[in-house]
């Protein structure tokens, strides 16, 4: 039987755990180690641990020292409250030549004390026009630290170069309206963010560069919005029009959903294969061949069956269904194997 201890220490890695999702730190390598409810705010204890890594100096194999002196780094509200997080970074030191190092982490900037995700949200409050007395409130930041990052944004936008590999897409930036963003393909760079994904936004835009820079333009990677097309012919004449891999298999993968949902139709609702086809439906859009080995008792079949005996059957029901799921794993298999794209030749 447990002892009381075992269970209250199990109670707390299981709270400990759901901290660390609840407020979506990506970092394996933090660990948390308390949570303290300071009336006014909450704080969060943690430290910031992985194996020795080499020297950046004489690439000598580096070990653990001890940990710096705690950072405090003001985070995202969580449940109303403010939120600190009080981190505690190892360092180490080179057995060779002696240099130290202290250990980095996307949470928070190297030489930074301000959490990523803090500065990623006074960026967007600043294109919200929000006011920076109100920003800094409401982030626990200063109005100086809202105010330099307001110096990093560049307004003025070069009409002297464009890159020869671009991308091209939309996001929602605002409830039910998508926007357009244009990207360096190779350097991630961003050349464009526009208000709307019209065809007449995007050509006003580009229009203010010379017929000279937009001839340079090579390659424009897109999704499968069709205005794009005829925008992009008509501005860059010298650019080769390029799908994407990720949206062709995202339209493909909808496209299978449609097919599984008028076959599953077909069959009375009361049928075992209608049953069949709404509850794995997720074994449908999956890689067969990534699909589980093991073997569970699944109650709509009434025996014990792999996931792929389960898809083998579902494809059973209907020739289509296999020959449309084997011809879409074709492709991605293809495709990933040769990072393909597609071109669109006009």
């Amino acid at each position: 039987m447990k002892s009381d201890q075992t269970i209250i220490r199990k109670n707390l890695m299981e709270q400990l755990n759901f901290i660390t999702n609840l407020l979506e730190i990506k970092d394996k390598n933090i660990i948390i180690l308390d949570y303290i409810d300071a009336g006014t705010h909450k704080e969060i204890i943690a430290k910031l641990d992985y194996p020795a890594p080499k020297c950046h100096h004489c690439l000598g194999q580096m070990a653990k020292y001890d940990f710096q002196k705690e950072s405090k780094s003001p985070y995202l509200e969580c449940a109303g409250y403010k939120t600190l997080i009080r981190l505690r970074k190892r360092r180490f030191r080179c057995k060779v030549c002696g240099k130290m190092a202290v250990s980095e982490t996307s949470l928070v900037k190297k030489n930074h004390q301000i959490a990523t995700i803090v500065n990623q949200k006074i960026t967007q409050k600043l294109i919200e026009k929000v006011p920076m007395t109100a920003i800094a409130e409401s982030l626990s930041v200063s109005t100086s630290t809202v105010i330099r990052k307001l110096k990093e944004f560049k307004f003025k936008t070069d009409l002297s170069f464009l890159p020869t590999h671009m991308s091209w897409d939309e996001y929602s930036f605002k409830k039910g309206k998508m926007s357009f963003i244009a990207q360096d393909f190779d350097s991630r760079k961003i050349v464009a963010i526009l208000d709307g994904r019209t065809q007449v936004t995007i050509r006003n835009h580009f229009l203010r560069y010379s017929s000279q820079v937009r001839s340079r333009v090579k390659v424009i990677t897109m999704d499968m919005f069709s205005p794009y097309y005829d925008i992009a012919r008509k501005l860059f004449p010298n650019a080769k029009i390029v799908l994407d891999r990720f949206h062709i298999v995202q339209h493909l993968s909808r496209a299978m959903n449609r097919l599984r949902i008028q076959v599953m139709n077909r069959f009375d609702r009361k049928s075992h294969e209608y049953k069949a086809l709404k509850r794995y439906w997720k074994l449908i859009q999956q890689d067969s061949r990534k699909l589980s080995d093991k073997r569970f008792y699944r109650p709509t079949f009434r025996s014990h069956l792999t996931n792929k005996e389960i898809l083998e059957k579902l494809l059973a029901y209907s020739q289509e269904l296999r020959d449309t799921m084997n011809s879409i794993n074709y492709y991605c298999f293809i495709s990933k194997r040769n990072k393909q794209t597609i071109s669109l030749n006009y």
